[in-house]
């Protein structure tokens, strides 16, 4: 069917005998006259599915037809019921749907693991909190962490892994990394254990792209996004084993990794003992321990009130 001739029908400007061609052909082939209507309509709205059309097209004919009507009249109405249906259901599907999320939160002192709907591993350390959608709508596949945690992504080239921590923004096709991204540290990092990775600091855009065994460092308040490449990178993921690893690690680290395994509160005494630097390996070892080995390297004294652990001393000098 011509659609110019169609318009005119409809606009009630057609001759005698193109409302004929126009009324037999109405007659005969209704959804074709539903496909005309739309195409004339394309960019309003997405296009309605075979089964969709089927049963818009048997609900306005249902009420449009009747048995001895002029096909004009029937034309006007179907006309008047086509814009309105096609409204109200561009008007539906424009309508977001609900997204159900999904939280997760590990308890101070403990760790978890959670598989995702698409396979992916992530197991949770101390403190930490997962949130994403249950069934990861849309063109990728995004959580939000909070916390730290350990990432073995299902490869899907189709559908980047974005994780929001913090600062930072990781981006990923399939690979195993760690985020340290706790709110109020002084520090937070992205490490990669294999594959490839893309981090992104969001307030100055600047971005990494991360190999096996490399290290990506935001501080806060700085400059923005360093790398470094890690002599052993496990090191990184060893809290997975209950371990806790120092590595020329400054005392102000130190004390956030134990307040989060341990349940409390571990305060320096002043800046300068944030300057300080430790070494040392423990695995599952009681706190007190932890400390005493730590005041006899740093030259400190431990305190303890209740769940507070107060580190006082002279401090270190800054490094040159």
């Amino acid at each position: 069917m011509d659609p110019y001739l169609l318009e005119k029908y409809l606009k009630g400007t057609a001759s005698p005998d193109e409302r004929k061609e126009v009324e037999a052909w109405l007659e005969s082939n209704p959804e074709a006259w539903i496909d005309d209507f739309m195409d004339r309509h394309d960019g309003e709205g997405e296009r309605l599915s075979d089964p969709e059309k089927a049963e818009f097209t048997g609900k306005l004919m249902r009420r449009v037809r009747p048995r001895r009507a002029r096909w004009l009249q029937v034309a006007a109405v179907l006309a008047g019921l086509m814009a309105a249906g096609w409204y109200l259901l561009k008007q539906d599907k424009l309508k977001p749907r609900e997204v159900r999320m999904v939280d997760i939160s590990v308890p101070a002192g403990k760790t978890g693991a959670i598989t995702l709907p698409d396979g992916s591993k992530v197991i949770m350390n101390a403190g930490s909190h997962l949130r994403y959608a249950q069934n990861f709508e849309g063109s990728t596949r995004a959580v939000q962490l909070t916390g730290e945690a350990y990432f073995d992504v299902s490869p899907d080239a189709a559908k980047p892994f974005v994780i929001q921590s913090g600062a930072l923004s990781t981006t990923v096709l399939g690979t195993s990394f760690n985020i340290s991204a706790y709110p109020g540290s002084r520090r937070q990092s992205v490490t990669v254990l294999s594959g490839k990775v893309s981090v992104r600091d969001t307030a100055s855009h600047r971005a990494l792209t991360l190999l096996p065994k490399q290290k990506a460092v935001f501080v806060p308040g700085s400059a923005g996004l360093t790398a470094e490449t890690l002599a052993n990178a496990e090191n990184e993921i060893a809290w997975q084993q209950g371990k806790l690893v120092f590595d020329d690690t400054p005392l102000s680290e130190v004390a956030e990794k134990l307040s989060r395994r341990y349940g409390v509160q571990v305060v320096l005494g002043n800046d300068r003992l944030a300057l300080c630097r430790f070494n040392g390996q423990f695995d599952r070892e009681p706190l007190d321990v932890i400390l005493k080995m730590i005041t006899s390297l740093t030259n400190t004294r431990a305190t303890r009130s209740a769940d507070t652990v107060y580190l006082s001393g002279k401090g270190c000098a800054p490094s040159r």
